[in-house]
């Protein structure tokens, strides 16, 4: 899971939804503590701090946030709150200064999958299924992750940018919560979850596993965890 401070640096476009998806089955997978051990967002803070681009103080106010965020969940209005907080550390910087340094931690964050996750990946693949990573995290950090993992397509949440610029606003809907399904469908258009699979860590991705034919609690929270056992969902815990 990502938490609500996952906001796109808008580098480059999400795919567009006239590249059509194969009439094969979908596989989800959320990003952070899912597919990777830990958290994408808090590995681009750290390298945005390094450069300068944003100061450690304010870092470590938000990966506070986050650490509390994570542990204890959040009110839609406490979500949107620091969603917008997360944006504003961004705005006006300008987006072409963070493209090597996106693609230098996407990069190194694709190295960090366990073996038994790149299995499932490769089960999925082998099997000619549609795999997506579907994050909260920027979209162009997943793009990189998405392309460096050899799967077809990244959907993440995306930030405005004018004149070269972030403007501190969401570009569609944040991709957290009921919002993955909402992105999904912004970027790949009307997707058949009738036969999907999703896999996902958090009760704040119920809303993707219910909508998916076969959900999958990967490292579930405590919540998720006994959601997945009452509806017998397969739980995959992954060391």
């Amino acid at each position: 899971m990502t938490g609500p401070l996952g906001v796109s640096l808008g580098i480059a476009a999400p795919a567009s939804r006239d590249e059509a998806v194969p009439a094969t089955p979908i596989a989800l997978f959320d990003l952070d503590r899912t597919l990777l051990p830990g958290s994408s967002l808090e590995a681009l803070g750290r390298a945005l701090a390094a450069e300068g681009l944003v100061s450690r103080r304010r870092l470590a106010r938000a990966a506070a946030e986050q650490i509390r965020f994570t542990r204890r969940g959040a009110s839609d209005a406490t979500v949107a709150r620091l969603c917008r907080e997360g944006l504003g550390v961004i705005a006006g910087i300008e987006r072409q200064r963070l493209v090597p340094l996106v693609h230098r931690v996407g990069r190194e964050l694709a190295t960090l999958p366990v073996p038994a996750t790149r299995a499932l990946l490769d089960r999925h693949l082998d099997a000619g299924h549609f795999c997506v990573i579907l994050s909260a995290s920027p979209q162009e950090l997943v793009e990189v992750i998405c392309a460096r993992l050899g799967l077809h397509r990244a959907v993440g949440t995306c930030a405005e940018v004018v004149d070269g610029r972030f403007t501190g606003a969401l570009d569609g809907a944040f991709c957290y919560g009921p919002g993955k399904l909402a992105r999904l469908r912004q970027a790949l258009g009307s997707v058949d979850l009738a036969q999907a699979w999703a896999y996902a860590d958090s009760i704040s991705d119920l809303p993707l596993l219910a909508a998916c034919a076969h959900p999958v609690a990967v490292n579930p929270d405590r919540a998720l965890r006994k959601v997945a056992k009452a509806n017998t969902w397969p739980i995959f815990d992954v060391s």
